[in-house]
């Protein structure tokens, strides 16, 4: 049997499947055959006649892996999956049914990355709390917290006491997201109080912006834009907004020192802007060529000048008939997921996991597991075939 090992975040949006993808791919270079599973799952995409989790389908492109789907995502909590499962409309055997997925992949696998959702005690409507489903499935706990002091430290404290009053044996904690200003002291005190607490720390990673950005093709879909130009790199990750309200000269100074992919949102009827924006990303002035794409506001159309120049322009330009300041709100409260087509992302996950989380003495726990479970499921059979020679 393989060991397993639940991940469990301490909050929302603490970047727990990022993990997860960069313990797979540390733990990859261990563990020959690394299954996945996702229990529980909110959000989902529809393959065919089967919901699958979002965060399920990701790991299983972004590493191949040959296990049924069915199996790595055997509940989808639906709106309103509460409420009928409350009044007796949905069947029990919910636990048999993630059990059995779990055992048809602990059978073809070395070890099954568990993930959870949400905090430990989500989904204790249906008395499968993320503690429940570890303790179902035998599975020591890493927890994930996001990286601040106080905070970080009541909610790993709440939750790794919820899962030890279940029966669950954390290991140890994971910190993400820490902001670089704030790394070095975070990371010091967190270390200290860690300690001083006997809790194992494997890694302490930083907060990278790239990770939560959206690429412009999302953009493009959510607004509901007109693709004026670039139609072939609407892959590019939007980290950073300018709004142009402004004078051109102020634009381009900003322009000129942009270190990250942005987007610059202004009003269509902004003709002399346009025209200086242009002619500085056409001569690479400066860090002009991080303007990853231009974000009209307006239904006025544009004058066949500017069209000529979009003609010719390989920079993505969007036209949505929206106010520049409601798009622009709509852009900075986009939520986004990382899928197995953002190369870039899961590049810079494999990077942060290898420079920062310490895989060693998670794999040595883990092996040493793997082996206590061998020896004892080899103690049982000798024992049983003993038992039939004495009979």
């Amino acid at each position: 049997m393989a060991k397993s090992l639940f991940i469990a975040s301490t909050s929302q949006d603490i970047g727990k499947t990022s993990i997860s993808l960069g313990l797979i791919h540390l733990l990859g270079k261990k563990f020959k055959k690394i299954a996945f599973i996702k229990p529980l799952a909110q959000r989902y995409v529809q393959l065919s006649e089967t919901k699958i989790g979002e965060d399920v389908l990701l790991i299983k492109e972004s590493f191949a892996l040959p296990y049924l789907i069915e199996d790595m995502s055997p509940l989808i909590i639906e709106r309103g999956f509460t409420e009928k499962y409350i009044k007796g409309e949905i069947k029990r055997g919910l636990a048999k049914k993630i059990r059995d997925a779990y055992e048809g992949l602990a059978k073809e696998s070395d070890l099954v990355l568990i993930e959870g959702t949400g905090h430990a005690g989500v989904g204790s409507v249906m008395e499968l709390s993320n503690a429940e489903v570890a303790k179902l499935l035998e599975a020591d706990v890493l927890l994930v917290c996001g990286g601040g002091i106080g905070q970080s430290i009541d909610e790993i404290t709440l939750n790794k006491s919820f899962f030890e009053e279940k029966g669950c044996k954390v290991i140890g904690v994971i910190i993400n997201k820490i902001l670089e200003e704030k790394y070095d002291k975070i990371s010091s005190l967190l270390k200290r109080y860690l300690k001083r607490k006997s809790i194992l720390l494997f890694g302490l990673l930083p907060y990278r912006s790239l990770l939560s950005s959206p690429p412009l093709w999302l953009i493009a879909q959510q607004t509901g834009a007109n693709i004026l130009s670039g139609k072939g790199r609407l892959e590019k990750n939007i980290e950073r907004i300018i709004v142009g309200t402004m004078e051109p000269e102020t634009i381009l100074e900003l322009l000129r020192d942009i270190r990250q992919q942005t987007l610059l949102i202004t009003s269509s009827d902004r003709i002399d802007l346009l025209l200086a924006v242009f002619t500085t990303y056409f001569r690479n002035i400066g860090n002009a060529h991080n303007l990853a794409g231009v974000l009209l506001s307006g239904s006025r159309e544009l004058p066949q000048s500017i069209k000529d120049i979009l003609g010719s322009m390989d920079i993505p330009v969007l036209l949505v008939d929206k106010d520049i300041y409601d798009l622009a709100s709509q852009i900075y409260s986009l939520r986004t997921k990382i899928t197995s087509q953002d190369n870039e992302k899961i590049a810079a996950l494999k990077k942060l996991a290898e420079d920062y989380i310490d895989i060693e003495p998670l794999s040595k726990i883990l092996s040493s597991e793997q082996e206590r479970i061998k020896k004892g499921w080899k103690e049982k059979i000798i024992g049983f075939l003993r038992g039939l020679g004495r009979g």
